[in-house]
């Protein structure tokens, strides 16, 4: 089973449309030389009356196993040719030089086609292009590291609502100014079950100490790539650290051990406080 995984129908779009947001990345033009080489070869020759040939019009189409094997080689050399020599190369109509020549294994780019073979032939498929710098494991790490990632969001807020609660201990004055950010919108989460930014700021506006950027730079990835609010957990445990850093404010909550915060969560806080909203 090949390793690699196929590029998705969003990728292929930006190797087809939007090909200078991936100048630095060697693998993406090189599989945007090869998909054109490809499309080249299979629409070279319209039938009769036929409209005006599109890339969607390829797939389903067979051509011989040997023509596309030269086809993957010949790409191949010219790409390495224009890396190693740093000349440009033309990929759909436009004269583009191979950044980061050194950071790609020439070796894969033998890889970059997966198709079905019948016959000697082979069955042109749009999950046939090859992402040759992304691998089932890496996936599989990313997910497990995205997975990590929210743990460590969700045990730093839980932290942050104990200390919040902690009266007896004047808990609320121990939380930086960012910290009472994460505090007021888990509050305002939980009440409304909405990811109404203004709603919220207008709400809490007398426990916001920080201005709009500040807030949003310390959004998780989910937030920062929607550019607004996400759900419960919006914030990003290490953004908060690094804000509270750069501002001299030290946090307080890590005297909070996991079993703490999250016996307070359980035990108190989700019967109180942060009780369902019904």
């Amino acid at each position: 089973m090949n390793k690699y995984l196929p590029y998705t129908a969003s990728e292929l779009h930006i190797l087809i449309n939007e090909l200078e947001t991936v100048r630095n990345q060697p693998y993406m033009l090189h599989a945007a030389y090869a998909l054109q080489s490809l499309t080249e070869l299979a629409l070279a020759e319209p039938e009769e009356d036929e409209e005006e040939p599109t890339i969607e019009s390829m797939w389903g189409m067979t051509i011989p196993k040997k023509i596309i094997d030269r086809l993957v080689e010949d790409v191949a050399y010219d790409f390495n040719d224009a890396a190693c020599n740093h000349k440009p190369i033309k990929i759909w109509g436009k004269s583009v030089s191979i950044r980061k020549a050194n950071s790609y294994d020439r070796s894969r780019l033998s890889l970059i086609f997966s198709f079905q073979e019948n016959e000697g032939k082979y069955t042109l498929a749009q999950d046939g292009i090859i992402n040759l710098n992304n691998t089932s494991d890496s996936q599989a790490n990313q997910y497990e590291a995205a997975k990590d990632e929210a743990k460590e969001n969700r045990l730093y807020l839980r932290r942050i609502i104990k200390m919040a609660e902690d009266d007896a201990n004047n808990g609320w004055d121990k939380l930086t100014d960012m910290e009472i950010v994460l505090y007021c919108w888990a509050m305002y989460f939980n009440k409304t079950q909405s990811s109404n930014y203004l709603d919220f700021k207008n709400k809490y506006k007398d426990y916001l100490y920080v201005n709009d950027t500040d807030i949003q730079s310390c959004y998780n990835a989910k937030a920062a790539a929607a550019n607004r609010p996400s759900g419960f957990s919006t914030f990003s445990a290490e953004k908060v650290q690094e804000w509270n850093r750069r501002h001299n404010q030290k946090s307080k909550v890590e005297i909070i051990s996991p079993q703490e915060a999250d016996d307070y969560w359980y035990d108190v806080a989700l019967k109180t406080t942060f009780a369902p909203s019904i």
